[in-house]
């Protein structure tokens, strides 16, 4: 064989090819990381609003248990306190109002999220 059918042979890539491939591997990066990490706050933000239509569901639960019965003696904090928050992400469910004449607002704060607020509306008022 010729030295120049050698050099036609041999297999490989050439510098400008993997230069190439690292300048898309960084752009990729750059647009695709930022979403990724933003995933996270959006999955607490989305648990912490399950959390409070749970509890609006309790509350309303409740509601009705005490149209039924007179003497039901549970109060919308009582009855708030009944949504339980499981898994590894933790959090709280708050209410207040007293008793069950009046609007109830609602916070569920996940662990390590901003609180999410909402409104259980008694359906007599």
């Amino acid at each position: 064989m010729t030295p120049t059918r050698k050099k036609r042979e041999q297999h490989g890539f050439t510098l400008i090819e993997i230069i190439a491939v690292l300048v898309i591997l960084g752009i990729l990066a750059v647009v695709a990381v930022p979403k990724y990490l933003d995933l996270q706050t959006q999955a607490r933000t989305s648990a912490a609003q399950g959390l409070i239509a749970a509890a609006q569901s309790q509350l309303s639960m409740g509601y009705a248990s005490k149209k039924m019965n007179a003497g039901y003696t549970e109060t919308p904090i009582t009855e708030c306190q009944k949504v339980k928050v499981s898994g590894s992400a933790g959090g709280t469910v708050t209410c207040d109002g007293g008793n069950w004449n009046v609007n109830s607002n609602i916070t569920a704060t996940p662990t390590g999220g901003t609180a999410v607020n909402g409104v259980w509306n008694n359906p007599d008022l």
